[in-house]
């Protein structure tokens, strides 16, 4: 795990940008693409309910002068496919969707092997909104529940749209339930960039806050 001071994120030779949500005029965007050092193309994994939704942030990117890229659709497409499409990838950007139970469903197995082999060869991977959600080692379902994530940013809670903690149910709940957690919350408009070398930026609107469980240590 890469960390530094209270955050810890999964080993990689790319960048993780934990965005609270896209927005007209936002920088975000283009300074990930900034960051793209790897060879290859740009995935656009839509979570979203509307159809064209990846092929609006495939056209916005393009405009800011993006690699060629292509949509992965990661519930319809077989293991396989959706691995190697994503494994090869210099960026890859992840949209929200409005269920996080089946942001969570499909993001997990196929996808994040192959988000994963990608950021340790030096992807970037940016996450928007709600998915975001999905990379914390908690989550906060719709329905109350707290399950487990993906675990990329080691014993968070990571709360989109949010800035505040305190007036989030969801980091309040968990905060409560996993006393040694922390959670992070990111406006919409700004993000939460985590470099290979420890580094930790704040992009955007900056927009981030961190509030810690009371039983967390930091790690050693």
């Amino acid at each position: 795990m890469a960390q530094h001071t209270v955050l810890q994120w999964l080993d990689g030779r790319g960048w993780l940008v934990l965005s609270g949500g896209h927005v007209a005029g936002s920088q975000v965007r283009a300074q990930a693409l900034g960051r793209v050092a790897a060879d290859g193309g740009v995935a656009y994994v839509s979570l979203g309910s509307g159809s064209n939704l990846g092929e609006k942030a495939l056209a916005d990117l393009d405009d800011l002068g993006a690699p060629p890229g292509y949509l992965v659709d990661v519930i319809s497409e077989d293991d396989q496919t959706i691995q190697a499409r994503l494994s090869d990838a210099c960026m890859i950007v992840i949209e929200a969707g409005s269920s996080l139970d089946e942001m969570r469903s499909a993001l997990l197995g196929a996808a994040a092997d192959g988000i994963q082999v990608a950021y340790e060869h030096g992807a970037i991977i940016l996450v928007e909104g709600l998915s975001a959600s999905v990379f914390g080692a908690w989550v906060y379902l719709q329905t109350g529940k707290i399950t487990t994530g993906l675990d990329w940013l080691h014993n968070a809670l990571i709360v989109p749209g949010v800035t505040a903690i305190a007036d989030s149910q969801a980091g309040r709940e968990v905060l409560a339930a996993q006393p040694g957690a922390i959670a992070i919350g990111i406006g919409s408009g700004s993000a939460l960039a985590l470099g290979p070398d420890g580094e930790v930026e704040i992009w955007g609107e900056r927009q981030v806050t961190i509030t810690l469980g009371r039983g967390f240590h930091p790690p050693t």
